[in-house]
């Protein structure tokens, strides 16, 4: 990858057409304007995207990806730049073609998001559990916390959010909805991240190169057009969160997305047979062995995953509060936290004897 060029263009969130045009100006200065289809994609609960597309050069579509405001409080956007440049190398990540001064620009992936219903699919399900495996051996060699060589950066990312969370939420009805919700403030949450690092710490899970954010629309399914539509590869995208991680917490918080991102249906997790059969192409790929169902392998990350479910609740309650006091998106972030909640109560009671 070549220097990546960093244009100063500021996107105002209603004038991201017009911001995508003076852009598309700079990096494609052959393509005619007039020409230009726009497409904005709506999925995203972090950022707004907006695709644009020339029928003269149909297999160069462009992303313009606007960074939502204040979003700087709870992503690196510097690392999410360094990890984009090293997925990239490693074959994970389409070409970066710009940066701007809120948001970034790259290559168009044509595929399909995934839904609740295809990511059960097993022909689908096992090409992510691979590709996941693959993003997990990146650099890492499979050294597990132990070594001491590599830290989870899991819980610093708890206390950084848990942080920003405000004392009084500045809307009255998002503050009062707040103390219904959790009666004891957010302190004796807080007070679990220590517990809970203590506790997860200690079950072995490698610490791996993880995406941390896995749901649903973060990954696309490119099909065989040769072969009726089979499903071919999986590709990930948005790399806002990837970080050192312990490897069950990327598993686990995968498996608790298959609930949904808009409207949310927890009761979509997947059932021990498809974790069982999940896992073992998962190892499969990362061990580069070929696995028996009954290894114990399986049942030991499965046990690892079951673990991490609660750190998964756990981290996602603390960001959606903070989204519910800095995001401007449409979306209830107070209701997901609630949600989040209930799930983490759930895992706690029946994990943790």
């Amino acid at each position: 990858m070549s220097t990546i060029p960093n244009l100063p263009i500021f996107i105002e969130d209603d004038a991201i057409e017009d911001g995508s045009r003076a852009i598309l100006k700079l990096i494609r200065p052959d393509w005619n304007l007039e020409n230009i289809r726009y497409k904005l994609f709506t999925d995203g609960i972090t950022n707004k995207l907006v695709g644009l597309f020339n029928d003269s050069y149909p297999d160069d579509g462009v992303l313009v990806r606007v960074y939502g405001k204040n979003t700087e409080q709870i992503i690196d956007r510097k690392a999410e730049f360094e990890n984009f440049k090293f997925l990239y190398r490693a074959g994970l990540a389409p070409d970066l073609y710009a940066t701007f001064n809120n948001g970034m620009v790259y290559k168009y992936i044509k595929g399909e998001t995934l839904t609740t219903s295809t990511v059960r699919d097993p022909s689908i399900y096992r090409l992510v559990a691979k590709t996941m495996a693959r993003f997990h051996r990146l650099g890492t060699s499979g050294i597990s916390a132990e070594d001491g060589a590599i830290k989870s950066e899991l819980w610093n990312k708890m206390e950084q959010f848990a942080n920003l969370i405000p004392k009084r939420f500045s809307s009255p009805s998002n503050d009062l909805q707040f103390r219904k919700i959790f009666s004891q403030g957010i302190e004796g949450l807080r007070s679990d991240i220590e517990t809970m690092k203590t506790l997860l710490e200690d079950i072995g899970s490698p610490v791996v190169f993880c995406h941390n954010d896995l749901l649903l629309t973060n990954i696309l399914l490119q099909r065989d057009s040769t072969v009726s539509g089979h499903p071919a590869s999986v590709a990930f995208i948005d790399y806002e969160y990837a970080m050192f991680n312990n490897q069950a917490f990327d598993i686990a918080n995968h498996f608790i997305e298959f609930a949904g991102v808009q409207e949310p249906d927890f009761s979509l997790y997947p059932n021990v047979d498809l974790q069982m059969d999940w896992l073992k192409s998962y190892l499969e790929e990362y061990t580069g062995e070929s696995l028996d169902q009954n290894d114990k392998r399986v049942a030991a990350l499965k046990h690892q995953v079951d673990m991490f479910t609660i750190a998964s609740h756990l981290l996602w309650i603390f960001w959606s509060l903070v989204q519910t006091e800095i995001s401007e998106i449409d979306f209830d972030y107070l209701k997901y936290a609630e949600m989040r909640y209930e799930q983490y109560t759930k895992a706690k009671s029946s994990l943790i004897k």
